[in-house]
């Protein structure tokens, strides 16, 4: 979707409603999980929104253009034939400010998106976002702790599947500067997509930043993790979205 304006604009917020928004025709399209904001002078950056209905905001960095992208990465459901069903976005709405930006303001390639959304109809419980943000800690330093993530009956599995891993980081040389990273989680967001008591499915989405050696980088992800609570509380079960990490 491309936007184009008689003169440059100063775009603040996107308000986006999701898919179809008429009455009964909601799951009958598809509706955008995560996409990008693209400048003229190939400035971008990523957003994600959630699998519901009414208006979500994108922040944006409010620098004056003339035009403006929306491109789509992924969508809601995956995998649905297009033959059946085609994407559907109902509203679009451009917030914009004729102030200039203040002193310091990030602008353009120096934007760093805010963190996605939050649902407060159906709140991830906070013991789950505390481990989820733990795993990409953990993950990304090489922790020795990772494996004590997942649950008793599968850790051995992904902890061989770290071990390998961390292997291929040592012949690379990288394994003792991947060991020194900093790792801030804040801007992950999390949707609760299934939750039956010891059982849940959770998404996480946004970015999350990792400082090493002189990488100073915002990583973004979109990632499903399925959790059980057992004797040890809540631990990882099984995850998609990972599928090039090992």
């Amino acid at each position: 979707m491309e936007f184009s304006f008689g003169m440059p604009v100063r775009v603040t917020r996107l308000g986006v409603y999701n898919g179809h928004q008429g009455e009964g025709q909601f799951d009958k399209f598809r509706r955008i999980r995560s996409g990008r904001v693209v400048y003229p002078d190939g400035t971008e950056f990523p957003f994600w929104l959630r699998d519901e209905k009414g208006e979500q905001i994108i922040e944006c960095p409010g620098k004056p253009y003339k035009s403006l992208r929306i491109v789509v990465d992924t969508v809601f459901p995956e995998g649905a034939p297009l033959a059946r069903m085609k994407l559907a976005v109902s509203e679009i709405k451009l917030y914009l400010t004729l102030m200039s930006l203040p002193d310091g303001a990030p602008a353009g390639a120096d934007f760093t998106p805010g963190p996605p959304p939050v649902d407060t109809v159906n709140p991830v419980p906070d013991e789950i976002k505390e481990l989820l943000r733990t795993f990409y800690v953990l993950q990304t330093s090489l922790d020795e702790d990772y494996a004590q993530l997942f649950a008793p009956h599968v850790r051995d599995r992904f902890d061989f599947q770290f071990e390998v891993f961390k292997e291929m980081q040592r012949q690379r040389g990288t394994y003792r500067v991947l060991r020194t990273a900093m790792v801030d989680p804040s801007g992950l967001g999390f949707e609760l997509v299934y939750l039956d008591k010891d059982v849940a499915e959770v998404r996480v989405f946004g970015s999350y930043r990792v400082q090493v050696a002189n990488l100073d980088e915002n990583l973004t992800e979109d990632s499903v993790f399925v959790l059980m609570k057992g004797t040890e509380g809540w631990k990882i079960l099984e995850l998609d979205g990972q599928e090039d990490l090992f």
